[in-house]
């Protein structure tokens, strides 16, 4: 009992401290590169969730490896696949995620590294949508969103 209470404030706690970084450095101003550019990556806080679910997915097969039994062939591997995957995910939209612009063009860079660049000229539309806290881009031939944590 005293166990799992202590479990849920430690995980409260460090999911709270999780989101106060998060939102302090999601705050912080924008700087202008030497090509003149502006550039805006996502938070160092994605890298480090994505390490933790890719250590502990790590973790959960080598403990399914060592005590493998008929009981938990099917679920075992599932939760260990849940955390590699998501894990791999989460770094994957770490590393590739970019938003870059200047006078004359954004460029933003998907989770999987696809390029699209759009003109300021050629923009048709650009709305908040606050069901998703997206950022929605569109001119008359394509439209992309933008996650608000960039």
């Amino acid at each position: 009992m005293i166990i799992n209470v202590i479990g849920s404030v430690l995980v409260t706690l460090i999911t709270g401290i999780v989101f106060w970084y998060s939102e302090t450095k999601s705050n912080k101003k924008l700087k202008k590169e030497i090509t003149g550019r502006y550039s805006l990556k996502t938070n160092l806080v994605y890298k480090i969730v994505g390490i933790v679910c890719i250590l502990i997915g790590v973790i959960l097969v080598n403990v399914m490896i060592l005590n493998w039994n008929e009981e938990i062939k099917v679920i075992a591997p599932i939760v260990a696949s849940i955390f590699l995957i998501s894990g791999t995910l989460i770094t994957m939209f770490y590393n590739n995620f970019r938003v870059e612009f200047d006078e004359l063009r954004i460029i933003i860079t998907n989770w999987i590294g696809q390029k699209k660049t759009f003109y300021w000229n050629e923009i048709i539309k650009i709305n908040f949508v606050s069901s998703i806290k997206c950022l929605r881009i569109r001119s008359k031939t394509k439209q992309t969103m933008i996650n608000q944590d960039a």
